[in-house]
């Protein structure tokens, strides 16, 4: 059994692109949140920022029992794949956006404001990059920059990227930003 991961901030098009890619490869797919709600592996709901805390032991334990109980490949899309079990993974795509468009998708999406900043430094920082590159290693974590991006054309990027094997692409946000001289415009002080 072979497994993709698509993985990144709310927002950057997660789940959208990986049903298209499954129907694509021909793979089941698979949402963490979904994982983890069949399996009461969330603990609480943080009103503060309208989130269920998710108990990292139980998503992982119903992850490898998934895993065990599956020949087949599939996708596994979700902000936390980094709980995954590298042993099948063959690759993972973290889906990247622009802290400006992101933004705007968390305000489209009625996020409270402390959300939206909470998931626009999360992005800023590379913390989906970060934790996949600690998770998965640095040949096996692909980025793709969803800013300008329809889900259609971020799946074929994703084929693409699939097909020829090249060399993974990283962004730095915050880099980006503090030469636009516009980091803190994005990063609270709290």
């Amino acid at each position: 059994m072979k497994l993709i991961l698509v993985g990144g901030t709310p927002g950057t098009g997660k789940t959208e692109v990986a049903k298209l890619l499954g129907a694509q490869l021909k793979r089941r797919v698979v949402a963490l949140g979904d994982i983890a709600k069949s399996n009461d592996c969330t603990r609480e709901h943080d009103s503060n920022r309208d989130t269920w805390i998710i108990d990292e032991d139980c998503l992982v334990d119903a992850i490898m029992d998934l895993l065990d109980d599956s020949k087949d490949d599939f996708i596994i899309e979700g902000h936390y794949i980094d709980l995954v079990p590298s042993r099948s993974v063959e690759q993972v795509f973290v889906l990247r956006t622009h802290p400006d468009d992101l933004k705007q998708r968390l305000t489209q999406r009625n996020y409270t404001a402390d959300k939206v900043q909470e998931n626009l430094e999360s992005e800023i920082y590379g913390v989906c990059q970060l934790d996949a590159l600690n998770s998965f290693g640095e040949a096996k974590v692909f980025e793709v920059d969803t800013t300008e991006l329809t889900a259609e054309s971020t799946v074929d990027e994703i084929l693409s990227i699939i097909k020829s094997k090249e060399s993974p692409t990283r962004y730095d946000w915050m880099a980006d930003l503090e030469d636009e001289g516009r980091l803190n415009d994005f990063i609270s002080d709290a």
